[in-house]
């Protein structure tokens, strides 16, 4: 989030690389190490509410929807993270930088999309 509202900003107004880049070298271990955290807890949760993965995507329920819901967004966050390691990041420079504040905003839209599935599944469905 402070990379979408307060780096990405001053780097599209300046087009340049450099402040982002700088925000990536410093947070690298962070968001290597929650990205690790995300994937085993969302299958922890899975496996608690749904042994065994019984009516993992029949969305009968509110919970099995919103656990559902989050293994899908858990995927996708996990395909943006390895976009951006794998091609984006290597790859980045001056002129590429709008196609990185796509990514950015997208994977902001899926973490919070995180927050308030996760809200549903702690108040037992919405």
């Amino acid at each position: 989030m402070l990379l979408n509202l307060r780096v990405l900003p001053d780097a599209l107004k300046e087009k340049s690389v450099a402040q982002v880049r700088s925000f990536e070298k410093m947070f690298e271990p962070l968001r290597v190490t929650s990205l690790a955290i995300q994937v085993i807890s969302g299958l922890w949760l899975t496996w608690i509410y749904l042994p065994g993965g019984r009516g993992l995507f029949s969305f009968q329920t509110p919970i099995t929807s919103l656990l559902t819901t989050k293994l899908i967004l858990l995927a996708i966050a996990f395909a943006l993270a390895l976009h951006a390691q794998i091609r984006l990041i290597p790859n980045l420079n001056d002129d590429n930088l709008i196609e990185l504040s796509w990514h950015i905003r997208s994977i902001t839209t899926v973490s919070i999309a995180f927050v308030i599935v996760g809200a549903g599944i702690r108040l037992g469905g919405f």
